[in-house]
């Protein structure tokens, strides 16, 4: 290492540090008053390298050298993107904001929303992979587990947001139509087609030497088959991507079912840096909840995210409080703490790091006090949390992951940045 480079290392490291301790002592927003006090939640890493690759991009998108991704899988905790967007605008705020990243056309369900983009799409296309009985039809979904279909011509995708690179990812099958796409109404790919001898994932990169606000069409222009699974959209600019997954009512079996041929082509196309899973809140009090098969299932999930993207640390987040009505009132679910705890084994047992939520919320009832603050940080159904919740979930997500990454031997790397 040069001198410079470490004079960068150092430097870089102070100015975390320092934006650490300043955003642990602004005082508590409006919104979060009476905070419910609890222990400070680490994250739990025994090999103390689960998150060693995620510590060392972060250091190169700090310096101007990186684009650091990472790859949210979960539930409804993170379908809104309300958890995960605040968590996201603190890491680019530290690291660099280097775009969007990942998102679904239109509005695949109720709720679902991306900062910065404004979506349509026709009434041809027809939403696949929000169901378990969806998928038994067709596994083929792509890296976000979900994808637009339609088998008719004349039908249009429309998407306005800032960037530099839109990457089009999208399935080539036996009987595929084909697409056109424009950007700012002029044509970049002229009736690519989506027809091949066999099924495989595609991904068509439009670039714009202008990173600003774009306006990008798709149209179906023959008659076929077209599957779109979404767009990436990154500025051509070092710094970190956040890619969120999250389904609503989704298990952490439900991505076991996907085809992972397909599914490990996209994501290692993505690239990221971290993969964090988060899933156990819908499965909790499911009456065939076997706890050591789900052990089992959760490390073979975890098991193949490496296997998909071998350079990638994994952060298993362990679901929050949830509690059940019973005739003596609400009480939380009897399985919640071996669930967190099956979690945990597998992650350590795959070499993963992990947060335990259901812990740092208070344990046990942490759910129904949280419904009764005020204002409440837990809605009434004693499963979701307020926005006020989730946003001081993701306070506490991210001065875990810095006082991890501030305590990281963490190296300077490859002078180059992870584009695509």
């Amino acid at each position: 290492m040069t001198q410079t480079q470490i004079s960068a290392r150092y430097v870089s490291q102070g100015l975390i540090l320092m934006m650490l301790l300043l955003f642990l002592s602004l005082p508590a927003a409006a919104s979060d008053v009476r905070k419910p006090v609890v222990q400070a939640q680490s994250i739990e890493d025994p090999s103390n390298q689960g998150l060693a690759g995620f510590y060392e991009s972060l250091t190169r998108a700090s310096q101007g050298e990186w684009v650091s991704r990472i790859s949210h899988y979960g539930d409804s905790h993170a379908a809104a993107d309300i958890l995960t967007g605040a968590l996201r605008r603190q890491l680019q705020l530290t690291f660099g904001d280097a775009g969007i990243g990942f998102v679904i056309p239109g509005q695949p369900w109720l709720g679902y929303s991306r900062s910065g983009v404004t979506s349509q799409i026709s009434a041809g296309w027809r939403i696949e992979g929000l169901s378990q009985s969806s998928i038994a039809l067709d596994d083929r979904l792509g890296i976000a587990g979900v994808s637009l279909s339609t088998l008719s011509p004349g039908e249009w995708i429309t998407l306005s947001a800032p960037g530099s690179y839109f990457d089009i990812y999208a399935l080539k099958q036996p009987g595929g139509g084909s697409i056109t796409v424009l950007l700012d109404g002029i044509e970049r790919k002229r009736n690519v087609s989506l027809s091949s001898r066999s099924i495989e994932p595609i991904r068509l990169e439009i670039v714009s030497i202008v990173d600003e606000v774009h306006a990008l069409e798709i149209r179906t222009t023959s008659s076929g088959r077209s599957k779109i699974f979404g767009i990436a959209i990154e500025h051509n600019s070092p710094g970190l991507v956040y890619d969120v997954f999250g389904i609503n009512g989704a298990r952490a079996s439900r991505p076991l079912q996907w085809n992972w041929r397909l599914f490990a082509r996209d994501l290692e196309e993505r690239s990221p840096d971290l993969i964090i899973v988060a899933y156990g809140s819908n499965e909790v009090t499911d009456a065939d909840l076997d706890i050591d098969a789900y052990q089992a299932n959760f490390r073979l999930l975890l098991n193949r995210f490496q296997k998909a993207v071998p350079h990638a640390s994994i952060l298993v987040i362990g679901p929050p409080d949830r509690a059940v009505r019973t005739s003596q009132g609400w009480k939380t679910a009897n399985r919640m703490s071996a669930l967190v705890d099956a979690q945990r084994r597998a992650a350590f047992a795959a070499g993963a790091a992990f947060y335990d939520l259901f812990n740092a919320m208070g344990g046990s009832g942490s759910i129904q006090r949280w419904a009764y603050q005020f204002p409440p940080l837990a809605q009434q159904d004693r499963v979701h949390l307020t926005f006020s919740g989730y946003r001081l979930v993701a306070e506490w997500l991210y001065a875990a992951l810095m006082t991890g990454y501030l305590r990281s031997d963490f190296t300077s790397g490859t002078t180059r940045w992870n584009n695509k």
